[in-house]
């Protein structure tokens, strides 16, 4: 009896050992999800389609972004915040005087370490830990002045321009308490961008010479959602004579293409992450000689301002830049069902979050994808891999990455924005290492 006793007990100690093997089991798969680079949930996709369907017509200096601007101020706030808030005036284009209010964070970084043989780097790396990047995005949409409604019944509520933009800096704020920048950050959201980005403009008129010296770069979130493929690009005054271009001002934009390339995020998320590759030049005002049309691109937004006085800037947006020459560039998308908007969806009733949720849920659902994306891809991220690198992660396995098509593509853009930002925030120069 006592024998049989022994077995009982040990039986049980069996089941309660496999049991919590079982349930750390769990825990680790847990954990892999979320150390997964940019697996910041579903929260960043829902605060862009409540935002849209909320203020559909937030038109630059309307009543309604002023209740959007409310809105983002309130979320702050539920982040720990105390955001800043300028109001300024803009005169619209029918001449009218109206208001508007950019919204505001400062966010101090962890600053930089120096780890190269020089001896008295102490004044520099004093002046390196003062500068800030500025982060931005704009949140009034323009007026949908084309309507397809003989094709698609849709009531545009600007989920593409520029909710998703609002929605991947909501997950910076977030994300960055947690993960901070090396840089201090500031972040805005501009009021009136749709009105020759008057928001951006009132915020450079208020900044001293040395902020202005103090500067690093300023990245604008603008658009990513409809079109074909999410692209970054330098600033026009990254443009010299000819074939030529300045290094210090594409710097970050190539910083942005290696935190790509190092988290593998086409491997890992299915996300591509583009830069205007085209050969052919375009005339530019100011130059001489025909201008190499690469890495940049002449679309205007946010970031302007800041591009016009010698600021750095990378400049995200979804576009189709794919093209033989400069002339047939123009649409957002190439696919079919925006031909009746042009291959447009800015400015359109397609711009519409209800029709772009649906209709990209079932693309993605009838799509054949290769979940490992193609093979030369594949490679081409290899070959970028830095295998020095503290931060670059590992490829995962098959079972890992099937929860990629339980992600839908506003929240893998936005969430995937918002990553690349926040990693470009901790990226020095060589020798300088993000404090920790």
């Amino acid at each position: 009896m006592i024998f049989i006793n022994k077995i009982r007990s040990f039986s049980v100690y069996l089941l309660i050992l496999a049991f919590l093997i079982s349930l750390a089991a769990c825990r680790d798969s847990d954990d892999d999800k979320t150390s997964m680079p940019a697996r910041y949930g579903d929260r960043g996709r829902t605060l862009a389609v409540s935002f849209a369907q909320s203020f559909p017509e937030r038109y630059a200096g309307s009543e309604q972004e002023k209740s959007a601007g409310d809105w983002i101020i309130n979320e702050l706030k539920n982040l720990d915040y105390q955001p800043q808030v300028q109001e300024f005036t803009f005169v619209d284009s029918s001449g009218k005087q109206l208001t508007s209010r950019n919204i505001s964070l400062e966010i101090a970084g962890t600053g930089f370490e120096y780890t190269g043989s020089e001896s008295d780097v102490k004044a520099t790396l004093d002046h390196v830990n003062s500068r800030f990047v500025l982060i931005g995005t704009h949140y009034d949409t323009p007026v949908k002045d084309k309507q397809a409604t003989d094709t698609v019944s849709a009531v545009g509520d600007g989920i593409h321009n520029n909710a998703a933009g609002v929605a991947s800096l909501l997950t910076i704020a977030k994300e960055i308490q947690k993960d901070r920048p090396a840089y201090n950050v500031r972040l805005v959201f501009f009021g009136a961008g749709t009105q020759d980005f008057a928001g951006a403009k009132a915020l450079l008129e208020q900044m001293s010479e040395s902020d202005l010296e103090l500067f690093e770069a300023m990245y604008n979130v603008d658009k990513i959602y409809a079109g074909d493929k999410v692209y970054a690009h330098a600033g026009q005054n990254s443009v010299l004579e000819g074939q030529k271009k300045s290094y210090e001002k594409r710097k970050k934009l190539y910083e942005m293409t290696d935190v790509y390339y190092n988290y593998m995020l086409l491997t890992n998320n299915e996300f591509s992450l583009y830069t205007n590759q085209n050969i052919f030049t375009v005339e530019v005002e100011g130059f001489a000689e025909p201008i190499l049309f690469r890495e940049w691109t002449t679309h205007l937004g946010d970031h302007t301002p800041f591009d016009q006085v010698g600021i750095p800037i990378v400049f995200l947006e979804s576009f189709e830049y794919d093209v033989e020459s400069y002339a047939e560039l123009g649409k957002e998308s190439t696919d079919p069902t925006f031909n009746i908007v042009d291959g447009i969806i800015d400015r359109s009733n397609l711009d519409s979050s209800a029709f772009l949720n649906d209709y990209y849920q079932i693309a993605e659902e009838e799509k054949q994808e290769n979940i490992f994306g193609d093979s030369q891809t594949a490679e081409t991220e290899h070959e970028h891999n830095d295998r020095d690198n503290p931060d670059q992660i590992d490829v995962r396995s098959l079972e890992e990455l099937r929860d990629n098509r339980h992600i839908d593509r506003l929240e893998r853009r936005i969430n995937n924005v918002a990553f690349l930002i926040i990693k470009s925030a901790q990226r020095g120069d060589n020798d300088f290492v993000p404090r920790r």
